[in-house]
């Protein structure tokens, strides 16, 4: 009988803390829902109603990349650059170790940066 009245006493403080953590949760994700919408709503006051920065018009250049061998490595390095604004092209050639961009001048750098971050090596 002990045994039946400790493992009931265990199975409600267990759904007990289950359903504060689930409040706290709760609590947690309504917050940041808030802080959300007033960070976007502060940050389209201060500038005007853009909270994106204004970028230039679209170049091509090309950039030198050692480490790439196969197809997979092209993919991986122009799936990577094409999330990044304002990239509208990219091609990339692990025979000629060259990845061509088309992107406003402003971005080269973080297009180099997400490059050398998948661990290839720009020159």
């Amino acid at each position: 009988m002990r045994g039946r009245v400790r493992a009931v006493r265990a199975a409600v403080l267990h759904a007990r803390l289950r359903t504060r953590r689930a409040r706290r949760y709760d609590r947690a994700m309504r917050l940041a829902a808030i802080l959300t919408v007033a960070t976007a709503a502060l940050l389209s006051a201060c500038d005007g109603g853009s909270a994106a920065p204004k970028l230039t018009e679209p170049v091509a250049f090309t950039l030198s990349v050692k480490g790439m061998h196969c197809e997979g490595c092209e993919g991986a390095i122009c799936g990577k650059v094409g999330q990044i604004a304002g990239v509208t092209a990219c091609k990339a050639s692990h025979m000629s170790e060259q990845v061509e961009v088309i992107a406003p001048a402003e971005q080269k750098a973080a297009i180099t940066a997400a490059i050398v971050k998948l661990g290839y090596k720009v020159e």
